[in-house]
């Protein structure tokens, strides 16, 4: 073999052992790691690319578990202590829990009520997640009186900003105050179930975030996170629940951000011949009445707003939602009672609708 042969293959040998671990490098940046958990009372499904997406999808459930912990009323987290402490003292909490409370409270205030981070007691009273019924006109009227957004206290400068505040709340740690939420009245209750599974796509993220993945996706129960890139570069496909079915009556393509989808078809009972949904109007205590079956809304940096938007657009209504949505730079789907399917501007181009029975108006 000529000297001329040799070096071609030398070369060869190298181009090839480079091609190789070129392969693995790739194959190990991209490496999959799919994991299903139970967490806020939905299943949770991962989906995470990346050289540690095994760590990065445990990290992230036992960052759910957390989470849990501490915003469901029904644990001895912060949450609960907010609410067993109404009317009586300030509750310190964890950072990430007061800046869920104010960015809940915020969002109550924008929307008029339509969404309220204080239903607790009427979301209580009806038992969708107990045992579901009609309350009494009275019992409903005094849990009506105790929900109020104004009524939530964050931080220290929230607690000295309003004169009608008991004095027996400022009792205590000064400091203390500045990471402490509290309840004004007696019997007030803070309920986070309509944004916890948006809430949980934020700490998933937030794991991903950390861990440096390149791409993955979370869906809790109604609520999708997506984030960094999938390893084909290809846009994420997200499906739309059929409100009528157990399919897809759609599907939109997104770069990122968190997906959050309300629809009355979820939690229900029939009572005297009528339907009651679990989508309650803070304003009157009854299921909303808007007309719509289902919203759809994408927020671009939070799990927990676009989960909440959700419901407070299903209370609002298709006309009303669309200042809303446009103030947090957010998108939206709505399906109303005759099948027609509304999009706002950002989303036209996104959404490819494969369902029978509906039309886009």
């Amino acid at each position: 073999m000529t000297r001329k042969a040799k070096a071609r293959l030398l070369w060869a040998g190298l181009f090839l052992s480079v091609l190789g671990l070129a392969a693995v490098w790739f194959l190990f940046q991209n490496r999959k790691a799919e994991l299903q958990t139970f967490a806020m009372g939905s299943y949770v499904r991962q989906t995470v690319w990346g050289a540690k997406s095994e760590q990065a999808a445990a990290d992230a459930s036992a960052a759910l578990h957390d989470l849990e912990n501490r915003i469901s009323w029904r644990r001895e987290g912060d949450v609960a202590q907010v609410n067993r402490q109404a009317g009586q003292r300030p509750v310190p909490v964890e950072p990430e829990t007061l800046a869920l409370l104010e960015q809940m409270r915020q969002l109550s205030e924008a929307s008029g009520g339509a969404f309220d981070v204080t239903i607790g007691p009427v979301a209580q009273l009806w038992g969708f997640d107990s045992g579901p019924h009609l309350p009494e006109a009275g019992e409903l009227e005094a849990a009506l009186a105790l929900v109020g957004y104004d009524r939530l206290l964050t931080g220290g400068d929230a607690f000295f900003e309003l004169a009608s505040v008991p004095q027996e709340l400022f009792d205590g740690d000064a400091a203390a105050l500045e990471q402490a939420a509290a309840l004004l009245d007696p019997g007030m209750a803070l309920d986070l179930g309509a944004v916890g599974k948006g809430a949980a796509c934020d700490a998933a993220l937030a794991q991903y975030q950390e861990a440096g993945v390149k791409g993955a996706v979370i869906a809790v129960g109604g609520s999708i996170g997506l984030y960094g890139q999938k390893p084909d570069g290809k846009a994420f496909r997200v499906s739309v629940r059929d409100p009528e079915g157990q399919g897809s009556m759609g599907v939109l393509e997104l770069p990122g951000g968190f997906v959050s989808t309300s629809g009355s078809y979820e939690k229900y009972f029939e009572e005297s011949g009528r339907r009651y949904h679990h989508l309650l109007d803070p304003r009157t205590g009854f299921p909303a009445e808007s007309g719509l079956v289902s919203v759809t809304v994408w927020c671009g940096d939070s799990g927990a707003l676009s989960d909440g938007l959700a419901t407070a657009c299903f209370v609002l209504g298709l006309e009303d939602s669309l200042a809303l949505l446009d103030r947090y730079g957010a998108q939206g789907l709505f399906v109303d009672e005759s099948g027609t399917v509304t999009l706002t501007p950002g989303w036209a181009e996104r959404f490819t609708l494969t369902g029978e029975g509906y039309t886009i108006g």
